[in-house]
């Protein structure tokens, strides 16, 4: 029959929901849907977030089982100066966009005290 392709693991499993169910219970693969879900998380969140940990002495000497949900942190300072960067860039990235002057009527957030003084009994046509 067909089989399913695990984009996070990269691997082909039989497509069948019992086995998928199980495979995305898995500790292998909640380990690499972790790491591929980190690329897209705000620098400044993993900035705040690492700088809380001390320094996991495992994985500098050599190598830590926990990976991802280690409780200490697995940056070296040069790592967390290269994140500090990014997420000021991001930020001036985000203060120089231009403000959208005037949207739509139909895209323009709903005011409700203009609701509330909206005559309803009006007929159209």
């Amino acid at each position: 029959g067909k089989r399913y392709y695990c984009d996070y693991c990269c691997c082909y499993i039989k497509n069948d929901m019992n086995i998928r169910k199980l495979h995305n219970a898995g500790q292998s693969h909640a380990m690499a849907k972790t790491f591929y879900m980190r690329r897209f998380e705000d620098p400044l969140k993993v900035l705040t977030e690492e700088r809380a940990k001390l320094v996991c002495n495992r994985y500098f000497s050599n190598y830590c089982k926990f990976e991802l949900t280690c409780n200490l942190s697995h940056y070296s300072d040069h790592q967390l100066q290269q994140l500090e960067v990014l997420a000021k860039n991001k930020r001036k990235r985000n203060r120089n966009k231009k403000k959208i002057r005037r949207l739509p009527p139909s895209l323009e957030p709903l005011q409700l005290a203009k609701l509330l003084q909206t005559d309803w009994t009006t007929k159209w046509g």
